[in-house]
């Protein structure tokens, strides 16, 4: 008897919750037969399946065409408000062509028209992947936690960095904040563009960046850099300052190269180019290192947004002009010829044309004059030859081709090496790569005359860099 009225029990507690899940889809048909719209549109999972989520959209307007669009713009908006981002015309296009959203398995299960009054209503029963939106919406999450993160935690860094009196750090990671959250509305205001960027603004105005000795026969100086206005300590430590000067690559071609210096806890840093190849003469430029921040901040914001803030990083840029002097002492300049059949030719111009060239740079420097055929040999000869030089540079150079053209013009090329001996070591201080070098004349000879000056020209653009 008592498994009976437990059986009993069950049936009636079945009976019930049947009763109760079929409500619902009662009032839905009631309703629709009343209204005359389909029964989805109370009830719009009914008929969606078990794996599907589903929403009626709708859009009104005075063509079937203009409530169709309607109709579309609201699902594509109400799609967006569920995965926390909004969609872009690629989603509206393929709903409104293809009545599908692939890549979030959306369709349009079924649709109803009417027309009263001169309006048309379009009403879609829109079906989504319930796995796929889920994915979706927990990857949106995701992203926007982490970025909210991200940017806090450079803000906060940031104000860390202010009171620790490192505020060129500080702008550094307002500027990335800035950059990473623009145009995100989830991000906090605090943490936001329109509050860092004054603060970067007031930030900068502040700081000074200054040269405060220079040693330009050396190509040395300090630099430092300071806050104005304040009671406290002035330095600004831990500083990111981009150094920028000329140098001279071993084909003998000048470039732009740099260094990143960082100041000390007491705003200072010493300025020495470890770059051998500095051109001997020039200018080195000093800029707060906020190039990567700058450009970052411009391509989210746009240009026009950030122009004051560009004027004002420009504005902190200082600059001195060197003129290293050749401290290694005098130099015995050796140039070996060959023909273009190898032989060493003896002829002794560019031994001349160098040494001339260094002595009018503020060298002293004579020719010595070599017939053999290797560098270390010229050493020794100059090692016992009575010359007190303090170094010796060997230029060894050959022709490597000769063409005349139809009009009568010869084209020569040639190439050579370029090594720097000091006296005290027979290890070379420098040795060059392969240099190459053309030129064109009225005849054969003339021409290898050129194309070996022009390989001198080279040898002297990497010694003046290296030979101080």
């Amino acid at each position: 008897m008592k498994r009976i009225r437990l059986g009993i029990i069950a049936t009636v507690i079945a009976l019930s919750l049947a009763v109760l899940s079929s409500c619902s889809t009662v009032g839905a048909l009631f309703r629709a037969n009343i209204s005359g719209l389909p029964y989805w549109y109370y009830n719009p999972t009914m008929g969606a399946g078990r794996d599907m989520t589903a929403i009626v959209c709708e859009g009104s307007g005075t063509t079937l065409r203009q409530a169709e669009l309607a109709a579309y713009e609201e699902t594509i908006t109400r799609l967006s408000d569920m995965l926390g981002y909004r969609l872009g015309q690629e989603s509206y296009r393929e709903l409104s062509v293809l009545g599908t959203i692939t890549q979030y398995g959306v369709t349009i299960n079924d649709r109803f028209e009417t027309s009263a009054e001169g309006k048309t209503t379009v009403y879609l029963q829109v079906l989504i992947d319930s796995a796929i939106l889920d994915a979706a919406t927990s990857d949106e999450t995701r992203r926007r936690s982490t970025l909210s993160a991200k940017v806090e935690q450079l803000v906060l860094a940031g104000d860390e960095y202010v009171k620790n009196g490192m505020e060129l750090k500080a702008v550094q990671n307002y500027m990335k904040a800035m950059a990473e959250g623009f145009g995100e509305d989830f991000i906090d205001d605090e943490y936001g563009f329109g509050e860092l960027y004054p603060v970067v603004m007031e930030l900068l105005s502040g700081i000074d960046v200054s040269i405060e000795s220079k040693h330009p026969e050396t190509a040395g100086c300090t630099v430092y850099v300071a806050r104005r206005g304040t009671f406290v300590s002035s330095a600004v430590n831990s500083a990111e300052i981009r150094a920028t000067y000329k140098a001279v690559d071993t084909r003998g071609t000048v470039y732009d190269d740099f260094f990143v210096y960082v100041t000390d806890q007491e705003g200072l840093f010493s300025f020495n180019s470890i770059n051998n190849s500095m051109v001997r003469i020039g200018e080195v430029v000093f800029s707060l290192n906020l190039g990567a921040e700058l450009e970052a901040l411009a391509s989210k914001v746009g240009e026009d947004r950030i122009s004051d803030l560009r004027a004002l990083i420009d504005s902190k840029t200082v600059s001195f002009d060197y003129y290293k002097v050749y401290q290694m002492g005098s130099i015995a300049t050796a140039v070996i010829e060959h023909d273009i059949h190898g032989y060493v030719t003896g002829v002794t111009d560019i031994s001349e044309y160098i040494a001339s060239s260094l002595f009018s740079d503020g060298s002293e420097a004579m020719p010595f004059y070599a017939e053999l055929d290797e560098e270390e040999d010229v050493l020794y000869e100059f090692l016992h030859s009575g010359r007190t030089e303090n170094c010796l540079l060997v230029v060894r150079m050959g022709v490597t081709d000769v063409v005349q053209s139809r009009n009568d013009v010869c084209a020569a090329s040639a190439e050579g090496i370029v090594v720097l001996y000091s006296r005290d070591s027979e290890v070379p201080l420098y040795r060059s790569e392969i240099i190459n070098a053309s030129a064109f004349a009225a005849t054969e000879d003339l021409a290898v005359s050129e194309a070996f000056k022009r390989l001198a020209d080279i040898a002297l653009s990497l010694i003046k860099a290296v030979y101080v």
